[in-house]
């Protein structure tokens, strides 16, 4: 494990050794990890050990990646199925007020949620 290469003080690299230690360690088979732009949408690592998902085309309006989401079959099969940025030059974030405010609120997850038992 290389700590911190560039110096930022927030960075981790791992190999596939410590992938391998992870999941002995936890008993697990598989780790499946988000949140990190992969231009395919998806990827493997450590001799398919570790999946990286990200579901966000385009990140940002400047990477032109492709995006994912991982099906689970019954059998415990993984199926990835690839988002593609629907027109580069569609940009999906807002960028002014006024399309901002159009926009309804987002709702507050009690309201979609079973009700709450009373303990009163």
């Amino acid at each position: 494990m290389i700590r911190d290469p560039a110096g930022t003080g927030n960075i981790v690299k791992f190999g596939p050794d410590r992938v391998r230690e992870f999941l002995n360690k936890n008993n697990l088979s598989l780790v499946i990890r988000a949140h990190e732009c992969v231009m395919d949408g998806f990827e493997r690592f450590a001799g398919g050990s570790l999946m990286t998902v990200f579901s966000a085309t385009d990140y940002c309006g400047r990477h032109k990646n492709a995006g994912a989401v991982l099906i689970l079959k019954k059998n415990f099969e993984i199926i990835p199925k690839l988002i593609y940025p629907s027109n580069v030059n569609n940009h999906n974030w807002i960028e002014d007020e006024e399309t901002l405010k159009k926009r309804p609120p987002t709702p507050p997850r009690w309201k979609n949620s079973m009700p709450r038992k009373s303990y009163e």
